[in-house]
């Protein structure tokens, strides 16, 4: 009897339970919100660069880490412009890309990015936020496409996983004979040079060299250690497979250096580029500066001309950081907010798009992606 008065109490206290209070409810996942964001994206004219021109029929990817809310896209009306609404306060990334015709003739790659920090204190009393982003056009050939230094998720300090991706934007074969691929220093000995930490350089001759062909459209892997580093216990399943990367950084001057034999090498101290370090090919975490040389210019003693600079990339973590890379090479810093031992990587926001300006070419991604492009 006393087992059915139990019985019989618990049910009652169930009913009784208000339905907000119920165990099993799920939780909400939607994030309130009440401001606006209203972007207004044009080009210069190709004629008069004084005017400019809306970018109708496009689509626009906004998107942000600061809560679980998936990436929105809308599309700019005639007169280029795209509204977001019902957002929460937050840190958003804007993208958006177009392939416009310039002339009878040509057709050009347009891009505009940017990040909005949009908090109650900056906006104050208003609820709606207004921009206009003028498009940038990006010029074609071999660009550094993906920049991976600030190692997997782990708490070994463990930071080897570095690699480097070139790719060939342009509608024709480009060759690697020669070049160089620098880790540049942070003061220039001349205004017409660029000094160098480490200075590495791919076998054949400069220019004329016809042996080491990128095809158009083609990504190229530049590995520090070229294994998978998925083997390394710690950090299985949380980094990269670099055993098939097509290139690998090689000091013949560091004792017991890992050497793929499957892989060609990129090397110093070759009897031609020449540098005392005897580590291999490592750069800053979240932050330093690299170029991309055609090879005449081979001798760090003095700077590398900067007229032999094929492509040059700055990043940094510091949205404050003083400039290193000169700005006829790179008008700012890409990877502000990139943290270490995070797994994030660095990739132009489309294969090869280059205005250099790195703010606007490059956004963070959450993982690395050798060898293809975080929007395939």
């Amino acid at each position: 009897m006393k087992r059915n008065i139990t019985y019989i109490f618990l049910a009652m206290i169930i009913l009784l339970l208000p339905s907000s209070c119920f165990l099993f409810e799920t939780m909400p996942s939607n994030v309130d919100g009440n401001i606006s964001i209203e972007l207004c994206f044009v080009v210069p004219s190709n004629l008069d660069s004084t005017q400019i021109h809306p970018v109708g029929g496009m689509t626009v990817d906004i998107y942000t880490n600061d809560y679980n809310i998936p990436l929105l896209s809308g599309t700019t009306n005639e007169q280029g412009v795209v509204s977001f609404e019902h957002l929460p306060y937050a840190r958003y990334n804007i993208e958006a890309y177009a392939l416009i015709q310039v002339s009878e003739f040509e057709e050009a790659e347009v891009v505009g990015a940017k990040t909005l920090n949009l908090t109650a204190d900056s906006l104050g009393t208003d609820t709606v936020f207004t921009d206009t982003l003028v498009m940038q056009q990006s010029s074609k050939g071999l660009k550094i496409n993906e920049i991976y230094t600030c190692g997997p998720p782990n708490n070994i300090f463990y930071f080897y996983d570095q690699f480097f991706e070139l790719y060939n934007g342009k509608s024709e074969t480009v060759y690697l004979d020669g070049m160089i691929f620098l880790r540049l220093g942070t003061s220039p000995l001349f205004a017409d040079t660029l000094s160098v930490t480490y200075i590495y350089q791919f076998p054949g001759t400069p220019i004329t060299g016809r042996e080491y062909p990128v095809e158009p459209g083609q990504f190229v892997v530049l590995a520090g250690k070229a294994f998978d580093h998925n083997t390394i216990g710690p950090i299985a399943g949380k980094t990269v497979d670099l055993s098939n990367a097509d290139w690998e950084f090689f000091n013949y001057m560091e004792s017991g250096a890992y050497d793929n034999p499957n892989v060609p090498n990129l090397t110093t101290n070759n009897g031609r580029v020449s540098q005392p370090s005897k580590v291999d090919f490592l750069v800053g975490l979240i932050g330093d500066g690299l170029a991309l040389c055609d090879g005449t210019d081979y001798d760090q003693t003095d700077g590398i001309c900067i007229s032999t600079v094929i492509d040059a990339v700055e990043f940094s973590s510091n949205p404050d950081k003083i400039k290193e890379v000169p700005f006829i090479l790179d008008a700012s810093w890409g990877g502000v907010g990139l943290q270490r031992y995070s797994g994030q990587s660095l990739e132009r926001i489309r294969p090869g798009f280059d205005t250099n300006n790195s703010a606007v070419d490059f956004v963070i991604i959450s993982a690395p992606t050798p060898g293809y492009h975080h929007g395939q």
